[in-house]
C-alpha cells in the first residue's frame, strides 16, 4: 500500500477570524456563543490578538459538577463565573504553513476536537485562525479528489 504525505497547509482549510473571546466573558455570555455558532471551542484572546488559552464546551459543563462539599452550582456562581476561571493555559497549537497530517496527528493524540492556528510575531503567538476535525476532513477529501484526476497530456 502507498502512503502519501498529506501536504495540504492548515491555512488552506482553516476559519480565518473565528469568534474569539476574552477572559473577561461571562459564562452565561459563553453559553450563548455556544448556542449561537456551531463551535466546541472558542479561543481566549487578549486586545492584541495573543492567544491566552482556549475555553471548551467541557469547560463549561465541568462547573457542573459538586465542589469538594457535594454542593452543586447555583445560578448566582454560575453568573459570576468567567472565563479566566475556566479556560485552559496550556494549550496544542499549529502554524499557518503546518501540513493537515501535523493537525490530525495532534488531535488524535490529545483527543482535541479544535486547534488554534498562530503565527509566532516575536516570539508571542497571535490567533490567525481554528481548525477543526471537520476543516481536516475537508481538505483531506479536496486532496484525494485531485490526486485522483488524470493527469494531463501534453500538446
Amino acid at each position: 500500500m502507498k502512503r502519501q504525505a498529506m501536504t495540504t497547509p492548515v491555512h488552506e482549510v482553516m476559519t480565518l477570524e473565528p469568534v474569539r473571546v476574552r477572559q473577561e466573558t461571562t459564562v452565561r455570555e459563553l453559553i450563548q456563543l455556544f448556542d449561537r455558532h456551531d463551535y466546541n471551542a472558542f479561543p481566549v484572546v487578549d486586545r492584541a490578538g495573543t492567544l491566552l488559552g482556549i475555553v471548551t464546551q467541557l469547560d463549561v459543563l465541568r462547573l457542573l459538577g459538586p465542589d469538594a462539599q457535594l454542593r452543586i452550582p447555583d445560578a448566582t456562581t454560575l453568573n459570576g463565573t468567567h472565563v479566566r476561571d475556566i479556560m485552559r493555559h496550556g494549550i496544542v497549537t499549529v502554524e499557518p504553513e503546518n501540513p493537515i497530517v501535523v493537525a490530525a496527528d495532534l488531535m488524535v493524540h490529545t483527543q482535541l476536537h479544535s486547534l488554534p492556528v498562530v503565527q509566532r510575531r516575536a516570539g508571542v503567538p497571535t490567533l490567525v485562525g481554528m481548525v477543526s476535525r471537520g476543516d481536516l476532513l475537508r481538505g483531506l477529501r479536496l486532496e484525494l479528489l485531485v490526486d485522483s484526476l488524470p493527469a494531463a497530456q501534453p500538446a
